[in-house]
């Protein structure tokens, strides 16, 4: 096994030769129990995307990783890091299930709108059907147009594993769809419903991916129908 002194060697020589693979180094680091070192180079802004992100992709690898992340919210740690925090938490979500929970809902209401929209995707993973109030709030009042735009992506993520939650999501699109203006925000809503409900909407993917206005208002108007219809009390 490498010494921690080697792996910072042999970090020096990738960072040194832009072409040398990176992918060996993030794989035996990751087996390493040197979680100290590999957690301050996930926070490394100075490092490029490709090796950050696959770094940060593996780091849940350690079995320590949960026990370390959490201690890093509950002692206030690397604040301005909690978004990447509690989103690596929210895909290991084993140990702490019930601390990851409250911490994605506090996040949620945080000020910094990249942290809120980490929050909000890691409420769709691991929510319970009281969380939906919190996903519609944030689907209807959230400033960030992302923030919102997630809020309804939660929403079918969480219906992928809590069926039950269909109605109160419906409830929340029919309220956005009549309010909401940004198509992006729109685009994703409708992409839920089709999900969800297992029907087109007679608009196609593409259309939604590259925001066809055209398309994506006719599709908003037989969601909304859709809702309505799917809603309707049974005689």
């Amino acid at each position: 096994m490498k010494t921690l002194e080697e792996y910072k060697i042999w970090l020096k020589k990738i960072q040194r030769n832009n072409e040398l693979d990176h992918l060996e180094f993030v794989w035996e680091l990751m087996r390493s129990p040197f979680i100290e070192f590999h957690y301050s180079l996930i926070i490394d802004n100075g490092l490029n995307n490709e090796f950050s992100r696959d770094l940060k992709s593996r780091f849940n690898d350690h079995i320590e990783a949960e026990d370390f992340l959490i201690g890093k919210l509950i002692n206030n740690q690397d604040i301005e890091f909690h978004s990447e925090i509690i989103y690596l938490l929210g895909k290991i979500n084993k140990k702490h299930k019930a601390k990851i929970l409250e911490y994605a809902k506090k996040l949620a209401e945080d000020q910094n709108s990249y942290t809120r929209k980490k929050a909000i995707i890691v409420l769709g993973w691991i929510g319970k059907s009281a969380e939906t109030k919190i996903l519609e709030k944030h689907l209807l009042e959230d400033k960030n147009e992302k923030c919102r735009a997630w809020s309804a992506s939660s929403f079918m993520q969480m219906w992928y594993n809590r069926n039950s939650v269909k109605t109160k999501a419906y409830r929340a699109f029919e309220k956005a769809l009549l309010s909401e203006t940004d198509p992006f925000v729109i685009s994703v809503i409708l992409n839920a419903i089709r999900t969800i409900g297992k029907t087109k909407l007679g608009i196609s993917q593409t259309s939604l991916d590259e925001l066809n206005i055209t398309q994506i208002n006719i599709g908003k108007e037989k969601a909304i129908r859709h809702i309505e219809k799917t809603l309707k009390p049974k005689k």
